[in-house]
């Protein structure tokens, strides 16, 4: 099943007359020349509608307009003054959302976007344009019925003077690359909206595995509760004792390269919903709770793009999925277990689960024998303190990982920020009662401490922590996933 919602992205040639152009809206990027902003050198703006855009705009009195159009066969037009070539990606971003959320607002079924000289130029950003246009068009509708309503835009076409046909096969290849990252952007979000009752680990199970209608060369499997147990992962059996939903261990397979080619894997925090067990979250906002499952949402998503790609690279992805209940069963503060890799843990705090889920499955890992291991959780409140909504925090114990990890974020307009992981910190781990606690330190540095905690795990590879409980969603009036880190971890497998 795959997760897209435009049909296509493609590039076309463009005429030297924008009027000839027939499409439902027309988005003309106009460059700033340092006084005005000023028509790509092939439209003609001899027309009074493009007139007194420009005239508005450079007045100061719009940043863009969108207008019906008289004198040319698209139905609307929209004109804007694009960012300049070095401003941070977000801007871009935010430049191609406001094209695509101008269209569905006017129910348009197709956006034509006419590429600057600048912007032809500079493949990196159409590839984040198309990638934007994509993840921008995604609406959820899976648990609507009188009040659902689909996206119209259905195709966005870039357009390139023909005095510009030098880049055209670069374009292509970033158009492809940007709608694929996008597709798994909407996977991601997609699952991860999901309400946790149409979202258990089971149906996650099933929907991984009919990923492999769509895409032949993923080897999907997975672990069960009985199998989970038999491995001797104590640590992670114990999140899911409280509830009535088994856990499952999804193994997503890629093989691109060579068979001895070492492969990337990246781990994915599964908690389809999160009560904090037997210690129970307060009540507002938990129903947030169902989105604690957005580390296996990107593996989902990030899957899903490499096979799209047919990408030259090995990839192993796991999705450690189970649900934190609170029953009689549940697992109590105070209560020791013991971890896959026979470390024994105290639990001193049910809700910091999502490390408990982790240790094991950065136990299973290391039989892939990987080149490097990336996790990806949203694991603690503290990173959305510590950094907010736009970056993602990130601790690793190898500095060359985290460098690659911290430059795929600048490319790919997905950043993250990293946090140190000193040994100082291991203190935290420490309990009269077991080898390691679950939580410790009191309130400070509490991203840091479950990073510690994960590092016991991880001693025998290369490996990065992601926390992404700042940037997987947004709440508020527009609450809902994010898609990221998809973007961050493809470029890390593709750049």
């Amino acid at each position: 099943m795959a997760y897209k919602v435009l049909n296509s992205i493609t590039l076309k040639n463009a005429k030297n007359n924008y009027a000839v152009i027939a499409t439902d809206m027309l988005a003309i990027p106009c460059e700033n020349n340092g006084k005005k902003a000023i028509l790509p050198t092939f439209i003609r703006d001899d027309s009074p509608e493009l007139k007194l855009s420009l005239n508005a705009i450079n007045e100061g009195k719009l940043k863009k307009l969108v207008s019906t159009s008289s004198k040319s066969k698209a139905s609307f037009l929209h004109v804007s003054v694009q960012p300049k070539l070095d401003d941070p990606l977000f801007k871009w971003v935010n430049f191609f959302s406001a094209m695509v959320s101008d269209a569905l607002a006017n129910n348009c079924k197709d956006l034509t976007i006419i590429l600057s000289p600048s912007l032809a130029s500079t493949p990196k950003i159409v590839e984040i344009a198309a990638r934007t246009c994509e993840s921008s068009a995604y609406l959820f509708n899976a648990t609507k019925n009188k009040t659902k309503k689909n996206p119209s835009l259905k195709k966005v076409s870039f357009l390139l003077d023909d005095s510009l046909k030098q880049h055209a096969r670069v374009l292509k290849n970033h158009i492809a690359v940007g709608f694929a990252i996008g597709e798994g952007m909407n996977a991601a979000k997609y699952l991860g909206d999901m309400p946790a009752n149409h979202c258990t680990p089971r149906i996650i199970e099933t929907k991984t595995k009919a990923l492999k209608k769509e895409f032949p060369a993923l080897k999907v499997s997975s672990l069960n509760e009985k199998e989970i147990t038999k491995l001797g992962m104590g640590s992670y059996m114990s999140v899911a004792k409280g509830s009535n939903e088994p856990p499952r261990m999804i193994i997503i397979e890629y093989k691109g390269a060579a068979t001895d080619v070492k492969p990337a894997v990246f781990v994915g925090k599964g908690i389809t919903f999160d009560t904090g067990g037997i210690s129970l979250k307060p009540s507002a906002s938990m129903d947030e709770m169902k989105w604690d499952m957005c580390g296996a949402a990107s593996v989902f998503g990030l899957m899903q793009t490499i096979a799209r790609l047919k990408a030259k690279v090995n990839v192993v992805g796991i999705m450690a999925c189970a649900e934190n209940m609170p029953s009689s069963k549940a697992t109590k503060p105070g209560d020791v277990v013991t971890s896959m890799s026979g470390q024994t843990i105290e639990i001193l705090n049910t809700d910091a689960e999502g490390r408990l889920v982790l240790c094991d499955a950065l136990t299973y890992v290391k039989k892939f024998k990987p080149s490097y291991v990336v996790d990806i959780a949203t694991l603690t409140g503290a990173c959305v303190v510590a950094l907010g909504k736009h970056a993602t925090g990130l601790m690793s114990n190898d500095q060359k990982l985290a460098d690659k990890v911290l430059a795929a974020g600048e490319n790919a307009g997905d950043r993250a920020w990293q946090l140190p992981l000193w040994d100082e910190y291991q203190s935290c781990t420490k309990t009269n009662f077991a080898d390691l606690a679950n939580i410790g330190g009191g309130r400070e540095a509490g991203t840091v401490h479950a990073a510690c905690f994960l590092s016991n795990f991880t001693q025998d590879y290369s490996w990065a922590h992601l926390d992404i409980a700042g940037t997987a969603w947004v709440t508020g009036p527009k609450k809902g996933a994010t898609g990221r880190p998809v973007p961050l971890l493809a470029e890390m497998l593709l750049k």
